[in-house]
């Protein structure tokens, strides 16, 4: 009897430790964790990059998004990204730049920048900072200084950013009464809703033509689908 139960117990012990099944086709791509290479360790207001590709076209489309690279370019690229989201900042720091080098200064792509707000109140904060730092000329530039920071921006949000507007040269007190008085959170709350309405739902998403890449992903890929569509 108790031999029986000894194997019994060991039967049971090895169905339990066997390894699950798993389908021979499925396939999933690890998604990064590390942080962003670039990120700075000190809350230095210091610029990283006090220009972003100033020699390249910069503007609005008609729905008001901004916009880097030729506006006829024959491919554009539509960027949803939060300001505090670890991913986004990966591929705003580290691939990003390889993309604009290849396709956008090259004048094969466009990039559109959208808003998302899925990470509350400091997001928004965030969002309607970088649509102050355009009335001066500086959009891409402070979007680039916060997610090099976007990490140290869970504390102190309002007044390290207003510290990373002034460090680009931004006056301060001008700076101040944008962020202050709320000027664009209209604009990025629409901006948000209308991702939304398009189904957006994680980050960062990438729309490139009709196809949609999500989450951050390898340079590699990002060429692969951008001259799929570029050929069509």
């Amino acid at each position: 009897m108790v031999r029986c139960l000894i194997l019994s117990f060991v039967v049971l012990l090895t169905a339990c430790s066997a390894p699950a099944a798993t389908s021979p086709t499925a396939t999933v791509e690890p998604v990064p964790t590390r942080a962003p290479t670039s990120t700075p360790t000190t809350a230095d207001s210091t610029p990283v990059a006090v220009a972003y590709f100033p020699d390249l076209p910069r503007g609005r489309t008609p729905e008001g998004y901004h916009y880097l690279g030729r506006p006829d370019a024959p491919v554009t690229m539509v960027v949803y990204s939060d300001f505090l989201c670890t991913s986004c900042a990966i591929h705003t720091l580290d691939v990003e730049p390889r993309l604009i080098e290849a396709f956008v200064a090259t004048g094969q792509m466009r990039l559109v920048y959208r808003h998302l707000l899925q990470l509350g109140e400091r997001s928004q904060l965030l969002a309607e900072a970088s649509e102050c730092a355009s009335d001066f000329g500086y959009f891409w530039e402070l979007r680039r200084e916060i997610y090099a920071r976007y990490n140290q921006l869970y504390f102190n949000t309002r007044e390290t950013v207003i510290d990373l507007a002034a460090g680009l040269g931004i006056p301060r007190d001008a700076f101040t009464t944008c962020l202050d008085s709320h000027t664009y959170q209209a604009q990025v709350q629409a901006d948000y809703a209308a991702a939304i309405e398009e189904g957006v739902y994680a980050r960062p998403v990438f729309r490139i033509g009709p196809e949609v890449i999500v989450g951050s992903q390898r340079f590699e890929t990002f060429v692969q689908v951008i001259e799929r569509v570029g050929q069509r």
